[in-house]
């Protein structure tokens, strides 16, 4: 059983899912080609990761994580809805990880796409705390991200931010993103962007830490 170390600021949930006792349907599994947006996890490092294709054992995915054959990852499709496997090939981006259990990949689909479409569906997030400046029309202020989406981040600030505010967050070069204030209350807020962050912008938390604010 392979152990990951813990991803920066946060750690995965260990829900199981969809495991088949039976290894014989290795021989009858079907390829399923999906795009799909993941969170993952290699050593020390997490970001998200767009899946090409899934299978009953294994999964392709382009991910900006090192991916060295051997290693172990784990995949989250969903929030708790979690794989493990072990990264078998590489080439560039791309990566195929053999899972340590296998699914029932028509079922995991069918789950994910009901999930896509429900009411309280939200984007996959990653934990990520950063100090950055946002501008509004009252100034600057240095905010600490909590967490980033595609669409949106949430932040601790110090007042000032109001439902319906425009704002513009400093993430340094071509990441700096106008959004609005969705929600505040209790020294938090949450904030849409008008322009979504790429799987790419996000493909690693180490990167994007060290990026120049």
């Amino acid at each position: 059983m392979h152990h990951l170390p813990e991803p920066i600021e946060s750690g995965l949930p260990t829900f199981p899912m969809g495991v088949l006792p039976s290894p014989e349907r290795r021989d009858h599994q079907r390829l399923r080609t999906v795009y799909r947006v993941a969170r993952v996890t290699t050593s020390g490092d997490q970001g998200l990761a767009k899946v090409r294709n899934l299978s009953d054992q294994g999964i392709m995915l382009s991910l900006s994580l090192p991916a060295c054959p051997g290693a172990p990852i784990a995949i989250e499709l969903a929030e708790g809805c979690n794989l493990y496997g072990t990264i078998v090939w590489q080439n560039g981006s791309d990566c195929g990880v053999r899972l340590g259990n296998a699914i029932d990949s028509a079922q995991t689909l069918k789950r994910l796409y009901e999930e896509r479409y429900a009411r309280d569906y939200r984007p996959l997030r990653l934990p990520f705390g950063k100090t950055v400046p946002i501008t509004y029309e009252d100034g600057t202020q240095l905010v600490r991200l909590r967490d980033i989406s595609q669409s949106g981040v949430k932040i601790a600030h110090s007042g000032g931010f109001s439902p319906g505010l425009p704002v513009k967050i400093l993430l340094g070069g071509d990441l700096d993103r106008r959004g609005i204030v969705r929600w505040s209350r209790d020294g938090t807020a949450g904030i849409w962007l008008t322009e979504n962050l790429s799987v790419a912008d996000l493909g690693s938390l180490r990167a994007l830490s060290g990026a120049d604010f």
